[in-house]
């Protein structure tokens, strides 16, 4: 596959959770990742590990380590911030991590090592899908665990919107 197709698979995801649909009355243009993010526990995972796939192209077009660390962080903080029922919908909203990932993959390929561009892509080897799975498994856990806390401790955006009714633990 060439690059330009990769890049653009990138720029694809990017745009879809980020700014995919226009909202009357605003500015800005909404993403899938706020709003697959109100759903509790399984919507910010969602996001997260469709987010992620910005990494693995990112590794098949061997971006710099560091480049792909910085990437992992904000999808990270993109991930954590985004569980916090309402706030984080917003910080996804404004925040655009993902857009940010896809911006910094396809800079880090237009610089590439020499000044030199590839123009296919290579395969992943089994160092590379093993360094990726140290990169993306932690932040998917620590997002589910945090969408999960929030949960269980009566904190989503549906019983901000549905609180459950007072019960006595007189009973």
């Amino acid at each position: 596959m060439k690059v330009r197709d990769k890049e653009e698979q990138a720029d694809t995801i990017a745009r879809i959770l980020d700014t995919a649909l226009s909202v009357p009355g605003l500015r800005s243009r909404v993403g899938f990742d706020p709003l697959v993010g109100m759903l509790p526990i399984v919507g910010d995972l969602l996001a997260t590990m469709t987010g992620a796939t910005i990494l693995v192209i990112a590794r098949q077009l061997h971006v710099p380590w560091d480049m792909q660390l910085r990437m992992a962080y904000n999808l990270l903080k993109n991930g954590l911030i985004g569980t916090i029922p309402l706030l984080g919908d917003v910080y996804s909203f404004f925040f655009k991590s993902h857009q940010l990932n896809a911006a910094l993959l396809i800079r880090s390929v237009k610089r590439g090592e020499d000044g030199q561009c590839l123009l296919q892509t290579k395969s992943l080897t089994m160092q590379d899908a093993a360094a990726l799975a140290l990169l993306i498994l932690p932040t998917v856990v620590l997002v589910f665990a945090a969408s999960l806390w929030f949960w269980n401790h009566d904190a989503s955006l549906l019983n901000l919107i549905y609180p459950t009714p007072y019960q006595s633990r007189m009973e």
